[in-house]
């Protein structure tokens, strides 16, 4: 389902292409007033939340349009649990900012196929906790994290489709890296909200989204 919707959002914004006429030889001066807002959510998340008991998270992003430029935010809540032996417990809030390049030649039809950088951080804290039995009695351990700040750079492969009306959708594919964690204890955080596994420095995230286009005055 997934390849075919892909197909669809790329031939229709292949047909925007193709269908712009030359460019006039006395070209307007490029003017950076927002001319459109997208508001969306993070479908794979909200879809995740319905169907997985130990995992709940709702991200929002909005994006500003100013000429090929695209000012983007998104935020995003977090609350997942992990283990069978052990528990371990993950929640917190992350957000995302940053800009896109927009490289659909027909921008005012809200297509957009771009690529751009984003500055992450997150807020969260973190439980493990299990059962030991020595040979007296059995023990409970918990170690806790309590004020965890996490921070990372990303490179967004981006690409969103006309639907119907005013509704678009389209996805995002993260390239994450430079991760730094601070307020680590004893215990060695598993799960960052916002960019996952802590196991690799570096990683890679698929989001899809659903989006409701806003646009301003003439174009």
């Amino acid at each position: 389902m997934l390849k075919y919707t892909f197909s669809i959002l790329l031939f229709a914004l292949c047909l925007g292409v193709s269908g712009q006429e030359a460019p006039a030889k006395n070209k307007e001066p490029r003017s950076y007033k927002p001319y459109e807002l997208k508001l969306g959510v993070n479908a794979i998340r909200s879809t995740k939340t319905f169907v997985d008991a130990d995992f709940s998270s709702n991200e929002l992003e909005a994006a500003l349009a100013l000429d090929r430029f695209v000012l983007v935010m998104n935020y995003g809540m977090e609350d997942r649990k992990r283990g069978d032996s052990v528990d371990y417990i993950n929640k917190g809030s992350y957000y995302r900012v940053g800009f896109d390049r927009n490289f659909a030649k027909d921008k005012e039809s809200g297509n957009v196929l771009s690529l751009g950088l984003r500055y992450a951080r997150s807020s969260f804290e973190d439980q493990l906790s299990f059962t030991s039995d020595q040979g007296f009695g059995e023990q409970t351990y918990v170690f806790t994290n309590e004020d965890l700040k996490a921070r990372w750079l990303e490179v967004v492969f981006g690409l969103r489709g006309k639907v119907v009306s005013n509704l678009y959708m389209g996805f995002s594919m993260r390239w994450q890296f430079a991760r730094k964690i601070n307020g680590e204890g004893d215990l060695k955080t598993y799960d960052v909200p916002g960019f996952g596994k802590t196991k690799r420095q570096n990683s890679t995230a698929f989001d899809y989204y659903l989006m409701w286009r806003i646009p301003f005055g003439d174009k």
